[in-house]
């Protein structure tokens, strides 16, 4: 059934689209009733269907979508969706060849959300690899452990013959991105010492 609107800006009835907007161009908030174009009766405005608005807030499919989102505003992190698991987090923390040493260090995560027990199992791992000579450099490492849970700072700076390369890790970080939007659905995190466990 076809709605029009009175707007104020138009002073006359005009047709309304979806977006409940006047098709002049003038805002919603302009158009203080609504009626059938052909009976002249009043209607209530359209509702957006759900699937527009998306998944329900709470659900697992909203917990994901919205951490997918939360992570594309972290720039190197790579996220993707698992095949054996629903999410997959990488992060390319070191990649230096500096002529006669080689370092390496990436991060990786997966994770799954089973909404009836209201959980999110997240399993991550910081791997190294390193080759060569090094001409000296400087680590640091404090951190502390609670259960699976790692938190704290790592940093190096290693030097070769071709210069000299650093990073620093924050073991806690990705785990608070999750953590964050799990808690704005309803969801605890878990982090677990065995992939597996955070697999389908």
């Amino acid at each position: 059934m076809p709605n029009a609107g009175y707007c104020h800006d138009c002073r006359a009835y005009v047709w309304v689209t979806d977006t409940w907007a006047c098709p002049n161009g003038h805002p919603a908030a302009r158009v203080n009733a609504w009626y059938d174009s052909e009976t002249g009766q009043p209607l209530t405005p359209p509702q957006p269907s759900p699937a527009a608005q998306g998944p329900a807030a709470g659900t697992r499919d909203a917990f994901l979508a919205e951490l997918m989102a939360a992570f594309a505003q972290y720039p190197g992190y790579a996220v993707a969706w698992g095949s054996d698991t629903d999410m997959t987090i990488s992060n390319a923390v070191a990649d230096a060849n500096l002529g006669t040493v080689k370092k390496k260090v990436d991060y990786e995560a997966v994770l799954k959300a089973v909404e009836a027990e209201r959980v999110v199992y997240l399993w991550e791992l910081l791997k190294e690899k390193g080759s060569g000579l090094n001409f000296g450099g400087f680590e640091s490492e404090s951190y502390s452990t609670f259960g699976a849970k790692r938190s704290g700072v790592k940093k190096e700076v290693v030097i070769g013959a071709g210069g000299v390369a650093s990073y620093g890790w924050d073991y806690g970080k990705t785990r608070a991105i999750v953590e964050g939007v799990a808690a704005r659905h309803g969801f605890t995190v878990k982090v677990v010492l065995k992939k597996r466990s955070a697999q389908w």
